[in-house]
């Protein structure tokens, strides 16, 4: 009898172990290529719906887990630490069951074999592949970037590098030398060289536009903050560009288009981003700026999609993380519950934060014959508003100094809202133009 009752519990523990093991193999393999903030955020937005039935690999060509970009800055600046800005360490992956392959590249993707080829050699099969292989810095046409002391801003690494020289040259620099050339005259080269300021280097930031932030501000503002920015130590040479670095294998200085010389001792180029395309177009999926995908963050494979700075949307591709988070939304939907919510890209304002000052803008920017333009000046307090108007109708705001009615604006602008009633008092504030409909009402 003993042994009969042995055999009916080892008929059971072996019936339960081949149902695991059908559940284990009918999961659905699902490789995330890249970890940036946009596989970070996708990664919450599948763990906040369940998705039991995808078994998740992660593959990143940085050591560390996923982290906020956004932050190198405050990094470079020493307003916080490198470890606190890394949201998913590799325990993160570890404790939700989600394989993370770090250090490690992606070369190719062999779609016929629905796996990927990476540069030591391995391939990792897929049944669905997504890519999220971010931007990279843009390039600038200036000869000899390949001398020593040369940096882009975009990783942790970089960020180590610049503060490991910026140690050495601000205590071994001669004071009559340029410590620092920053190229590029938005939002992260301002950071760059705003960071660098703070270590007690001397900084020279060059710019091809005639005033900073051209793509979100207009003159004046870009004026205003340039103001602030030489208060805090940095110099300026706007209208111009790099023709050449100088130095035999360290940089020493710049040559411009101009024919002015600077000397340096560190070069942090920070002219934009290029969406990293190669790898899916090499591959051929569909795309021309990057790799194209429709509302739902689908490719012209069916087992591939992708989000982030790599993808392109109707001719668009993408850099602000408002946009990239609705992505994130769209594309767990599909991949969990196969429900469809398609991707919309909204205008959305910037909003930007520089050495200490606040900056908003939304729609236009510069100033055009149709419309009617709103102004506020104050230099003392250094504020400037503007709003233009077409139709009677919002299109366009900056905001330099006081940001508080960004929103408000903000919203009218895409309501489509008609101001003609309280235009005299939209400068003044929500507190006034407020009033002016409530009493109306």
């Amino acid at each position: 009898m003993l042994s009969v009752w042995l055999v009916q519990i080892l008929k059971v523990v072996v019936h339960e172990h081949q149902k695991v093991a059908v559940v284990a193999h009918t999961r659905k393999r699902l490789l995330i290529v890249g970890n940036g903030m946009a596989a970070g955020r996708l990664l919450d937005e599948l763990l906040k719906r369940g998705c039991p039935q995808l078994e998740i690999t992660v593959i990143g060509d940085e050591r560390q887990g996923s982290y906020n970009r956004i932050m190198l800055s405050p990094v470079l600046a020493g307003e916080t630490r490198a470890p606190d800005i890394i949201g998913k360490p590799s325990s993160w992956y570890r404790d939700r069951g989600i394989r993370f392959v770090s250090g490690v590249q992606v070369k190719a993707i062999e779609r016929e074999q629905q796996c990927v080829l990476t540069t030591e050699g391995s391939r990792l099969r897929y049944d669905h592949l997504v890519l999220a292989v971010g931007s990279r810095p843009a390039t600038i046409p200036a000869e000899n970037q390949d001398l020593g002391n040369l940096f882009s801003f975009r990783t942790l690494r970089d960020v180590d590098k610049l503060l490991n020289l910026a140690r050495f040259h601000h205590l071994h620099g001669r004071q009559t030398d340029t410590d620092a050339l920053v190229i590029g005259g938005g939002l992260l080269g301002l950071e760059a060289a705003y960071g660098l300021a703070l270590k007690g280097l001397r900084v020279t930031l060059v710019h091809r536009s005639g005033w900073l932030l051209n793509r979100q501000l207009d003159d004046t503002a870009g004026g205003f903050l340039k103001q602030v920015l030489e208060q805090k130590g940095i110099d300026f040479v706007l209208s111009d560009e790099v023709a050449r670095f100088t130095g035999s294998h360290q940089l020493t200085g710049a040559m411009f288009k101009s024919g002015r010389q600077l000397s340096c001792k560190l070069g942090v180029i920070a002219t934009g981003i290029t969406p990293n395309k190669e790898l899916g177009l090499a591959a051929g999926l569909a795309g021309e700026r990057a790799v194209a995908v429709d509302d739902t963050m689908a490719t012209s494979d069916q087992h591939i999609s992708a989000i982030g700075e790599c993808v392109e949307f109707n001719g668009e591709t993408f850099g602000l993380v408002e946009p990239i988070w609705q992505q994130c939304i769209s594309l767990a939907d599909r991949l969990c519950d196969n429900t469809r919510t398609p991707f919309v890209n909204a205008p959305v304002p910037t909003k930007l934060k520089v050495s200490g000052v606040n900056l908003f803008s939304a729609g236009e920017h510069l100033t055009k014959a149709e419309h009617r333009e709103l102004i506020y000046r104050d230099d003392n307090a250094g504020i400037y508003r503007k709003l233009l108007l077409k139709d009677n109708r919002i299109v366009g705001v900056v905001l330099f100094g006081d940001t508080r009615d960004g929103q408000d604006y903000f919203a009218m602008m895409t309501e489509k809202q008609d101001v003609s009633a309280i235009a005299p008092l939209l400068l003044m504030g929500r507190a006034f133009y407020r009033a002016e409909d409530s009493e109306a009402a």
